[in-house]
């Protein structure tokens, strides 16, 4: 009987010599290396991805299907001043859990923020939805889909785009003089109350209105003092006006106030009480008040459109002009009563008549 594990190790020797196991030994090691290799040029491009992201000047976050963040960028945490790339790489937290970092941090100025980010995230919806920081800022976050169903969330700082559009839409709305809007955007506005007012039938009445004799205030005072009147004009109008009335300066000194819901006595109203706060409010540094002219209007079934009702106001601006001026003026439809009555048959609101000589005593 042979010595203990002679036996066993004459089996190992013949293992060895067998050139079959030999070979599936080599390939083992083999393939092993091969899938070392592998898995170093994979760490190695992922890292070199990475590196990459990390310089990406948007905010980038990579979600798993299961909403587990797997990447984040520096420019995300700068934004939104919760965790860190290394807690990121090291934690791996769910995308909830990043949310409710940033709504304690109050990076965020979003009601029920952390539940309607989710479910946006998780429904897959790609369109960009804008949101605003505490500090101003505005991130406008895209979705991309992932394969295997990972989300890669993208903020963008678009502050300056958002405040540029803005000013674009100040310029082509509203009158850089006054603050109050321009003449286009009033027609556009006035075409809407328009197409409201005759589709349920609701009255909407205009008031057209003018600096008397500004030529002369021009003449007399400078163009500065002119333009101070204007502004003048426009301020104590505003003052006069409702939110839902549409005021805009239309031409050098002409204003338009637009009034819907309104019928013609309380136009009227309103025109005299503008009027008379005109007269009685006087430029400062300057002897002399500037004064208004009106022409009121309303709209009737016969006019087509706004630019009938326009028309009927500046009539009745022309009225007020020609007779005398500091009076408002009344445009009624031909059958209903005589086409243009004067302020003197108006019983005004207030007991103080200003005075009807012109305000600077010549006229243009």
């Amino acid at each position: 009987m042979g010595k203990p594990g002679t036996r066993s190790s004459e089996h190992i020797g013949a293992a060895l010599s067998d050139p079959r196991l030999n070979d599936t030994v080599l390939n083992l090691e083999t393939d092993l290396a091969s899938v070392r290799q592998e898995l170093g040029a994979a760490k190695q491009e992922l890292e070199t991805l990475y590196a990459a992201l990390d310089n990406v000047r948007s905010g980038l976050l990579i979600l798993g299907s299961d909403l587990r963040v797997h990447y984040s960028n520096p420019v995300l945490h700068t934004m939104f001043n919760v965790y860190s790339a290394k807690q990121i790489r090291q934690e791996r937290p769910f995308y909830v859990d990043l949310l409710q970092a940033a709504a304690s941090a109050s990076a965020v100025n979003l009601d029920d923020y952390v539940a309607r980010r989710l479910a946006w995230v998780a429904s897959g919806d790609q369109a960009a939805i804008d949101l605003n920081m505490t500090n101003g800022t505005t991130l406008r976050c895209q979705l991309a889909i992932l394969p295997g169903g990972g989300r890669m969330l993208i903020y963008s700082d678009v502050t300056d785009i958002i405040r540029n559009a803005q000013e674009m839409e100040q310029l082509a709305t509203i009158d850089g003089m006054t603050g109050i809007y321009n003449r286009r955007h009033f027609l556009t506005l006035a075409d809407l109350e328009w197409d409201r007012a005759r589709r349920y039938g609701r009255p909407l009445s205009f008031l057209m209105i003018d600096i008397d004799y500004f030529k002369a205030i021009n003449d007399r005072f400078g163009r500065e003092i002119g333009d101070r009147a204007i502004v003048h004009v426009a301020n104590l109008a505003g003052g006069c006006k409702r939110t839902s009335d549409i005021l805009a300066r239309i031409g050098g000194d002409e204003f338009a106030l637009l009034l819907p819901e309104t019928e013609i006595t309380q136009a009227e109203a309103v025109a005299e009480r503008l009027r008379c706060e005109v007269a009685q409010c006087p430029l400062a540094d300057v002897a002399h008040s500037a004064t208004i002219s009106i022409g009121v209007a309303t709209a009737d079934a016969d006019m087509e459109g706004i630019s009938d009702l326009i028309k009927m106001a500046d009539q009745a601006l022309f009225a007020a002009k020609r007779a005398g001026r500091n009076k408002l003026m009344r445009s009624i439809a031909p059958t209903a009563a005589p086409a243009l009555t004067s302020v003197d048959d108006f019983e005004a609101p207030t007991g103080n008549e200003p005075s009807k000589e012109p305000a600077f005593g010549i006229g243009t």
